[in-house]
C-alpha cells in the first residue's frame, strides 16, 4: 500500500512538472510572437519605403523576401511549440488525476 502512495506522489510531481514547463514555453512563446509582429512591423515600414519607385521596389523584394520567409519560418515555429505546450498541460493534467486515484486507492481502509 505504501509503494503505490509512493508512486502516486511522484505522478503527480511529474503531472505538475509538465504543467510547469508549459506555461514556461507558453511565456516564451507569446514573448517570440510579440517579436515576429515588431519584426513584420518594420518589414512593412521597409516595403512601403521601397514601394515609391519602380526600380526601389526590386532591390526592396530582394532585401525583404528573405526576411518575409525567416518570419513565416518562425511564426510556424511558435506554433510547434504551442501545441507543445497544450499537450504538457493535458499530460499533467491526466499525471495528476492518476496519481491522485493512486493516492486514494492505497489510503488505508477505517
Amino acid at each position: 500500500m505504501r509503494t503505490k502512495r509512493i508512486l502516486g506522489i511522484i505522478i503527480i510531481i511529474i503531472g505538475v512538472s509538465f504543467i510547469a514547463s508549459s506555461f514556461y514555453i507558453k511565456s516564451r512563446v507569446t514573448s517570440g510572437r510579440e517579436q515576429i509582429s515588431q519584426a513584420e512591423g518594420t518589414v512593412r515600414k521597409g516595403k512601403q519605403l521601397f514601394s515609391l519607385d519602380p526600380i526601389a521596389k526590386e532591390a526592396g523584394k530582394v532585401i525583404t523576401d528573405p526576411i518575409d520567409k525567416k518570419l513565416k519560418e518562425e511564426s510556424a515555429k511558435a506554433d510547434r511549440y504551442d501545441t507543445l505546450a497544450t499537450w504538457f498541460q493535458i499530460i499533467g493534467g491526466v499525471f495528476i488525476v492518476i496519481g491522485a486515484g493512486l493516492i486514494y486507492v492505497s489510503r488505508k481502509k477505517e
